[in-house]
């Protein structure tokens, strides 16, 4: 039977985000029990799902990782519930599955239910805010249940404080085939439109026009800095070539963010989320 905890030392952390890049860690939890979460928390702890939106540094980080990694989903009344550390992919698949709809858009986004729904995450129109229920929350040390008016959701954000544990989800009943043909759809969509290599997806939020359409519009595409390069094929994704450093990545992002602020006066703001010294 395996432990609710594995407990690692000195661990680089590259693996552990979508970049693949990033220093090592003095400590990582990967924590499979959300009730062993409270026993591992400490003051410099970092907790971490999928690392999707991470950029961690060079130098990693002089503390404790904790890795979320307690999973599943259940159908429950008006829809689905789903632990923090479920994958988004894994998440729509069993709503289609089981012809529940109003997940399909998300069967492409390579992140966990914690943070997507702490962060508001969205594709193709549609985000966490048109779907959440109720959000689990541990906040010093006490599991709080904060309904949907409770969480503050704009645009690539929530007021969600303390560590999602989980989320209800409403669904409706949708044939199982039309489901997954809307998957299929929306996975073509994403091959089409965003570029392959290691990355973080999105760098910036959108303004009043796409992040992209500026960084493209200053002329930044195809810029490289190491093993970086702002990608050719979609101007708001900053490409690891295989052989990037975070400084690399980091250089690419404050690049942008200067040239837009200088030809448009626009101020770009990020989506990435930046782990260790900068």
């Amino acid at each position: 039977m395996r432990e609710s905890v594995l407990s690692l030392s000195n661990v680089s952390l590259a693996n552990f985000c979508t970049y693949h890049i990033g220093g090592k860690a003095r400590s990582l939890k990967i924590v499979y029990d959300s009730a062993a979460l409270v026993d591992v928390l400490t003051e410099d702890s970092v907790v971490v799902g999928c690392g999707s939106k991470l950029l961690i540094s060079d130098s990693g980080y002089d503390g404790t990782i904790v890795l979320v990694r307690f999973s599943g989903v259940k159908i429950s009344e008006n829809g689905v519930y789903a632990y923090a550390g479920t994958p988004l992919p894994a998440l729509s698949r069993f709503c289609s599955k089981h012809s529940l709809g109003g997940l399909e858009w998300a069967c492409g986004i390579p992140g966990s239910v914690g943070g997507a729904v702490k962060l508001n995450a969205g594709a193709f129109g549609m985000s966490m805010d048109s779907v959440v229920e109720r959000v689990d929350v541990l906040q010093k040390g006490k599991v709080a249940s904060l309904k949907a008016n409770e969480l503050d959701y704009s645009y690539r954000h929530s007021g969600i404080e303390g560590i999602v544990l989980g989320a209800q989800f409403k669904c409706q009943a949708v044939d199982a085939e039309q489901l997954e043909l809307r998957c299929k759809s929306y996975v073509k969509l994403r091959r089409e439109s965003q570029p392959r290599g290691f990355s973080c997806g999105s760098i910036f939020k959108n303004s009043d026009k796409p992040a992209g359409w500026y960084i493209e519009q200053a002329g930044l595409k195809g810029l490289k800095c190491g093993g970086a390069i702002i990608s050719k094929e979609h101007a708001n994704f900053i490409i690891n070539l295989g052989d990037a450093s975070s400084r690399d990545v980091y250089t690419l992002i404050r690049t942008a963010k200067a040239e837009v602020k200088s030809k448009f006066d626009v101020t770009l703001n990020e989506e990435v989320i930046y782990l260790g010294d900068f």
